[in-house]
């Protein structure tokens, strides 16, 4: 019997027994800081091998929902981190619509966090705000974790102030935009995706999804063509937006002069080509303020394709979340920049009793199939099984209705590639990201730098407040391109871009010259 088969039946023998416990005692586990009788039991074992009293690690975790089977999850989690580290588990899980407000409010109160994940949304406002340690202290404890995700380890470092905000996640590392088409509407239209080829640098080849969109209105004018925010996905693809994109580095950060994209040829094509589209009637009329995104619209049957960053098993996720087969039509090259890499990072609270303990778990569960499958597609033997070439699947009889935990959200969590694949995928698909990674990329001039915003907080304030009012209706065509960007300009520079550009040259400049100079 292997490893995992072997902890598998110990995690089932003590859920069995948690929750026999349970119901006679008439109330339910939570798996968070009470641990279950049974957990104790490992944790007597534990300690036969170390006196210590076990740590109890508060770890917040991104979930797409929490389940019925929830329970049993924190329940196996903390028998797998008692008798693997002698430490508990008090399993915070908030959904992605809530984490940003949910976690703010946590830190601003300094709870009781150990490790937390921080999405690039609040990153400099959370170092600002002193609520993240500096990983640098710890590097000792973190070995293992850092000599794993390589150079990208220090994705979050800020040189300025010599601060490692935390460590991002096994997944890919560039992100090519693509759009997402539905096979079987492709099929009844007679199109194949590979004739579509786009370069987003000759803007005339979209016109390919002109004609696309109008044979879509045409066959099922009760469908919209296309949604999923253009600008929003594209521009972290196109240019190098340097932490908040108030002030980037463009086409693929070839460049290191510091430059308003928002007054770019780039920028005004892309909002004339979403603006042609909503006048067509191909997006929906609601398409700047719709909350839905592209995967929960083409699940309800009402769209045919969205725009997506792409990786090598995007059509098997896709399908997955919407129950159609899709195409992908690639329309951007592979671009690398940190600020993609952080989307989020996982962190070390400043309220953590023991950094070091913290740290320890940490470099843990970046290593840890069983940890990383467990938070992801729940307990083995009950939510899922392994199939014979590998990869997690359904049990047999079951499927995302019927069984109590299930994320597919591996991207969100330390190291999906530590765990399982789920099945449809290639047994070898991490590999292939591998492969992805690291074949035909345009690394920025400046990757691996990251800019301290702190001595320009306010204009940054100003500047966010304007891309909240003119950006999203912009890029999704919702907006008069021709009378508004100037407006969003003049916005923009009145609230102190300038200034914010300034500083970001400086700083490139001065992080430019210490590379020269190594």
């Amino acid at each position: 019997m292997n490893k995992r088969s072997a902890l598998a039946i110990v995690l089932a023998s003590l859920m069995v027994l948690s929750l026999a416990s349970c119901q006679n005692s008439g109330s339910s586990s939570t798996g968070s800081s009470n641990p279950s009788s049974d957990s104790t039991s490992v944790a007597d074992s534990s300690s036969s091998q170390n006196d210590e009293e076990p740590y109890l690690i508060h770890m917040v975790i991104p979930v797409a929902a929490e389940g019925t089977g929830a329970d049993q999850v924190r329940e196996a989690v903390n028998a797998l981190t008692l008798q693997e580290l002698n430490m508990e588990m008090d399993l915070q899980m908030q959904t992605l619509g809530t984490l940003n407000n949910t976690l703010n409010m946590q830190m601003a109160a300094n709870e009781d966090l150990d490790i937390i994940p921080i999405p690039s949304t609040i990153l400099t406002s959370s170092i600002d705000s002193g609520y993240l340690r500096n990983l640098n202290e710890y590097t000792d404890y973190l070995a293992e974790a850092i000599e794993g995700l390589g150079d990208d380890a220090y994705a979050a470092y800020f040189p300025e102030s010599d601060f490692l905000a935390g460590l991002p996640l096994h997944k890919e590392r560039v992100n090519p935009v693509g759009i997402v088409v539905r096979s079987d509407i492709m099929e009844e239209l007679g199109l194949d995706a590979e004739d579509i080829v786009i370069d987003p640098e000759d803007y005339d080849s979209y016109s390919q999804l002109d004609d696309l969109f109008a044979a879509v209105k045409e066959a099922h004018p009760e469908m919209t063509c296309v949604t999923g925010y253009l600008g929003v996905q594209s521009q972290t693809t196109w240019l190098d937006g340097l932490n908040d994109f108030l002030g980037v580095l463009e086409n693929y950060g070839q460049t290191t002069t510091v430059t308003n994209w928002y007054e770019s040829e780039q920028f005004y094509n892309f909002c004339t080509i979403a603006r042609r589209w909503f006048e067509a009637g191909y997006e929906s009329a609601d398409i700047a303020t719709t909350t839905d995104t592209g995967a929960t619209l083409m699940k309800a049957g009402n769209l045919f394709a969205y725009f997506n960053m792409l990786k090598p098993n995007t059509d098997v996720e896709v399908s997955a979340q919407t129950g159609y087969d899709v195409d992908l039509i690639q329309i951007s090259k592979k671009g690398k920049y940190s600020s993609n890499i952080i989307g989020c990072i996982y962190s070390i609270s400043a309220a953590s009793e023991d950094p070091v303990k913290a740290a320890q778990f940490m470099n843990w569960m970046y290593q840890n199939g069983d940890f990383n499958d467990l938070i992801n597609w729940g307990v083995e033997g009950v939510d899922w099984e392994e199939k014979e070439d590998g990869t997690a699947g359904y049990l047999e009889g079951y499927d995302a209705s019927s069984v109590g935990y299930h994320q597919d959200f591996g991207w969100i969590y330390p190291n999906q590639m530590a765990g399982h694949a789920w099945e449809g995928n290639d047994p070898d698909v991490w590999e292939q990201y591998d492969v992805f990674n690291n074949e035909d990329i345009l690394p920025s001039m400046a990757n691996g730098f990251n800019y301290d915003g702190s001595a320009v907080a306010n204009e940054v304030a100003a500047c966010s407040a304007v891309v909240t009012q003119y950006y999203v209706s912009l890029m999704t065509g919702a907006i008069d391109p021709e009378t508004n960007i100037p407006a969003f300009n003049e916005a923009l520079y009145n609230a102190g871009l300038q200034t914010i550009i300034d500083e970001k040259q400086s700083q490139l400049d001065a992080w430019l010259a210490e590379q020269d100079s190594e």
